[in-house]
């Protein structure tokens, strides 16, 4: 009995799944409407009585077909399609805290669905102080979900620009052309949590899967994966690769560790001086309190390794340090690609090109879906000199995050560099266009400002462009970023004697990566300056890693 009650479930599941009942329930909704209609217009028309026999028997013949073929297709904003079948095999158990764990196992061919939005999980603990650990779980499943082939996932950048949940989901999904959002909550009181998680269609609104995890705070890496696993069960997809688990595989021991490297991690992805010297600190804490924590560890070193390239602290002072925290997160987790990403930037400080490339080539290995391997090997191939390759692996960067446009917007000058100038101003105007859009949404997005400031300089939009960087300018007015881009965007210009007055202020600051700057297009009509020679040579004079040279 038991075996036959679960079977009805699964089969009303499956129904609901394909939409049936919904489906079903429209054709009787019109069906009663055209009878109505029927009964109030056929005989004032004259027609014969029969007829309004037939239309009540072709309604009645056709909510069989009509079943059949609800059951079959599917109307997505692609148009109509047809539902595939999918097999599932559930494996049940009760998880910790009582609550139930299934894992699906998920066969067939893949979904019409093929792009998804996480968004940021809404705090609803009564303090409202686990805004990092909402952005770390959504950030978890971000990584987890570029696991799913043929699944594009909107990069965190994007997602979490509606981080107050007051859009509507069908306008995130038409703002981020995306076919599915997932959404959720946390509420967490001592050491209990409750996560809830659902899965929306993006053209409709309607949820296509909803489920609430009620476990110890401890288990959140497990919740991490089972959500990932929901939805590409939901989605019909197969949850495969290297990145699969490994929230689960690579848990730090104390959760306030995990807090840490959660922070530290937000700081670093923040693009800016402020941030990135808070950084290091909040992943020293996490170690402190989880010395093996191997991801953290890699934060470390990509951390430090970021002061060091643009100079905010000399090598001697913490490449040694960075070197040991990328040895050991290495050590600890062998087939981590953020570990060899970190190896990466190390072997690069240390003047040993070939020991980056091959640390770089292994992280790709490893995870193909990481943005940060393909996106850090590019710059310095770039600062290098090895412009195809940085241009090549901008734009791979760019395929993993499709709305990340900066990224974009850095290939162009690696293009332009291999002398591909119609190629370049393509690039150009494509990175432009996705930026435009991003400054509409968000009109203080520094990084946005300065980047698209710079692409209308070169595509002929030059007052406007001035204008863009000028604002940027007054926003962030002592930013080395901020600072050393707007310098390019009037370099572009030719305006020599402001861009060298605001690349002055930069370096002033104590940032600088010298192999970027000496081989930055961008700069291309400074070179010739004597002031800017001093400048170069100011930079060559401080103690940095050889590497940068």
């Amino acid at each position: 009995m038991p075996g036959s009650v679960q079977a009805i479930k699964r089969q009303f599941a499956e129904l609901r799944r394909r939409r049936v009942f919904r489906t079903m329930g429209a054709y009787l909704v019109v069906a009663w409407l055209a009878l109505q209609v029927a009964d109030a217009t056929f005989e004032p028309l004259g027609l014969p009585l029969w007829s309004q026999r037939a239309l009540i028997i072709a309604v009645i013949v056709g909510f069989i077909p009509a079943a059949i073929l609800a059951w079959a297709f599917d109307i997505t904003r692609r148009g109509l399609v047809r539902t595939e079948p999918a097999t599932l095999a559930r494996r049940a158990s009760d998880g910790p805290g009582g609550s139930r764990l299934a894992t699906p196992v998920i066969a067939g061919p893949m979904s019409a669905i093929a792009s998804i939005a996480v968004l940021p999980f809404t705090d609803l603990s009564q303090a409202r102080d686990q805004d990092w650990f909402c952005d770390g779980l959504a950030e978890e499943i971000i990584d987890s979900m570029c696991c799913v082939r043929g699944l594009r996932v909107a990069s965190r950048t994007a997602s979490f620009r509606f981080r107050d949940g007051s859009v509507d989901p069908r306008e995130i999904g038409r703002q981020l052309n995306v076919d599915v959002v997932l959404e959720g909550s946390v509420r967490k009181a001592g050491d209990q949590l409750r996560v809830t998680a659902q899965l929306v269609d993006a053209s409709s609104g309607f949820h296509q899967w909803s489920e609430t995890f009620n476990r110890k705070v401890e288990d959140v890496f497990a919740i991490q994966s089972e959500i990932a696993q929901h939805v590409a069960e939901a989605l019909k997809m197969t949850l495969t690769g290297p990145g699969l688990g490994r929230a689960v595989r690579y848990a730090p021991q104390n959760l306030d560790a995990y807090e840490f490297y959660l922070r530290g991690r937000q700081l670093l992805g923040q693009v800016n001086e402020a941030a990135w010297r808070q950084a290091p600190r909040m992943f020293r804490r996490a170690i402190e309190l989880d010395p093996n924590y191997a991801q953290a560890l890699a934060g470390l070193a990509d951390s430090l390794a970021q002061q060091i390239l643009w100079r905010f602290e000399p090598a001697a002072a913490v490449l040694p340090e960075a070197t040991a925290a990328a040895a050991k997160a290495l050590d600890l987790a062998p087939d981590l690609a953020e570990a060899h990403v970190a190896q990466g930037h190390v072997r690069s400080l240390s003047g040993d090109g070939e020991g980056a490339r091959r640390a770089f080539e292994r992280a790709l290995e490893l995870n193909p879906g990481l943005f940060e391997a393909f996106y850090y090997y590019a710059r310095q191939c770039y600062a290098h000199g090895d412009y195809a390759r940085a241009a090549e692996l901008f734009q791979q960067a760019f395929r993993i995050r499709p709305d990340d446009f900066s990224v974009l917007a850095l290939a162009v000058a690696a293009v332009d560099s291999t002398g591909d100038s119609a190629a370049a101003d393509a690039i150009a105007r494509r990175a432009l266009d996705g930026l435009l859009r991003q400054i509409e949404l968000e009109p203080d997005n520094i990084r946005a400002l300065y980047m698209s400031a710079g692409l209308m300089q070169r595509l002929g939009q030059g007052e406007e462009g001035l204008a863009q960087a000028d604002k940027a300018l007054r926003l962030r007015p002592d930013d080395f970023s901020t600072l050393y881009n707007v310098a390019c965007v009037y370099s572009i210009a030719g305006k020599v004697e402001r861009a060298l007055d605001l690349l002055e202020k930069a370096i002033q600051n104590g940032g600088g990566n010298l192999g970027w700057i000496v081989n930055d297009s961008d700069l291309a009509s400074l070179r010739s300056s004597p002031r800017f020679q001093t400048l170069i040579a100011s930079l060559r004079d401080r103690p940095a890693a050889e590497a940068s040279d």
